[in-house]
């Protein structure tokens, strides 16, 4: 949960320090986010979450196994960690195991798992910092899905690139795209 201030509060299963605590301890009650302050929005992604923040940064905590985190390192954290070289950020979004940035610029810059090409970098590999998605800019919207993430340009259009087996990217196919 979100308070008025920007303090965050979450409860329920940690063992990863998906809480942001400070420990691996399961919460049976909302916790204080161990003085993280001044969040403006949070995304949740499988057993990690990421918060953007006041000054247009994003800060992570939890599992970090595929760089989630966006620190620079696969290292769990159990308090929230800054996502890399990363500022200037209008919105977050995470699926199951990676997260992208919309930035002022209208520029996407996604982090962590890249098996189906999710990052939109036209590789599948994971990325532990933020990477720019290729071949798009003037984006006004994110979302991120398991294994995929969209984008709608300032146009109009929609662009999805990532896992598509059964054809979320809506290009008529079921092929990843990266």
């Amino acid at each position: 949960a979100r308070e008025p201030d920007g303090t965050l509060r979450c409860w329920g299963y940690n063992a990863y320090g998906n809480l942001g605590d400070g420990t691996t301890t399961a919460r049976m009650t909302p916790v204080d986010r161990g003085g993280l302050t001044g969040a403006l929005d949070i995304s949740f992604g499988q057993q990690h979450h990421c918060a953007r923040m006041r000054d247009g940064t994003v800060r992570c905590w939890g599992y970090n196994g595929y760089g989630q985190l966006g620190n620079g390192t696969t290292t769990n954290s159990a308090a929230p960690v800054t996502v890399t070289s990363l500022s200037s950020v209008l919105q977050i979004s995470c699926g199951y195991s990676h997260c992208c940035a919309r930035k002022a610029d209208g520029s996407v810059w996604c982090w962590g798992s890249n098996s189906n090409g999710q990052l939109g970098d036209d590789t599948t590999t994971n990325r532990t910092t933020p990477v720019r998605v290729a071949f798009l800019a003037n984006v006004v919207n994110i979302g991120a899905g398991n294994y995929h993430t969209c984008a709608v340009r300032q146009n109009g259009t929609t662009w999805c690139w990532g896992y598509n087996g059964y054809g979320q990217l809506g290009d008529g196919t079921a092929s990843d795209r990266y």
